[in-house]
């Protein structure tokens, strides 16, 4: 049975003070000074963007070289690797102001002097007592009129419908039948 107020003890025996446990970096563990002090950059690749090609462009020219079968056109192709043009790069060629961000702009600071003084909270309560004043003088307006709405009922005993004439139809074999 386990000591009083102790876990029960398990059947392996632990290392020794000496012990690490988890994986030891030989080569780039400096301790807590290096990750400080020295930060793993990684410098960027050179991109470069390669534009699809403008086949409408490298046709035309094919014709114009007189280019008429297949081959031809793709020996004209491989000769005269036509691109299409970058439309940002020409319709963003003026210069940038310095002083110029992009961006989203950050934020607004929140009020912390409002919060403490729960301005909030005032202003809700404004906003509730002036309510509350406009629905007792709609109230009011109500009651004072006194005209109790008007349903489907009321209107018809006001407005009648209008009573059908009788239409003494018969059948157009017994129009003219002797007596």
């Amino acid at each position: 049975q386990p000591e009083l107020g102790k876990p029960k003890r398990n059947c392996y025996p632990l290392p020794g003070p000496d012990f690490t446990f988890g994986m030891y970096m030989h080569k780039r563990d400096g301790g807590v000074p290096e990750a400080i002090g020295h930060w793993d950059s990684v410098k960027a690749k050179p991109f470069k963007r390669v534009l699809p090609r403008d086949f409408v462009a490298m046709g035309r020219g094919a014709v114009q070289q007189g280019c008429t079968t297949p081959q031809q056109f793709a020996l004209f192709y491989k000769l005269k690797d036509t691109r299409c043009k970058d439309k940002r790069i020409l319709s963003y060629s003026c210069k940038i102001p310095p002083g110029m961000t992009f961006g989203r702009p950050s934020r607004p600071s929140t009020p912390f002097f409002d919060i403490i003084q729960h301005r909030y909270k005032e202003l809700w309560m404004e906003q509730q007592r002036a309510r509350t004043v406009v629905q007792h003088e709609v109230k009011k307006k109500v009651g004072i009129v006194g005209k109790v709405r008007e349903t489907r009922t009321t209107f018809l005993r006001t407005h009648p419908l209008p009573v059908k004439e009788e239409s003494f139809w018969h059948l157009q074999r017994f129009e003219k039948v002797w007596p």
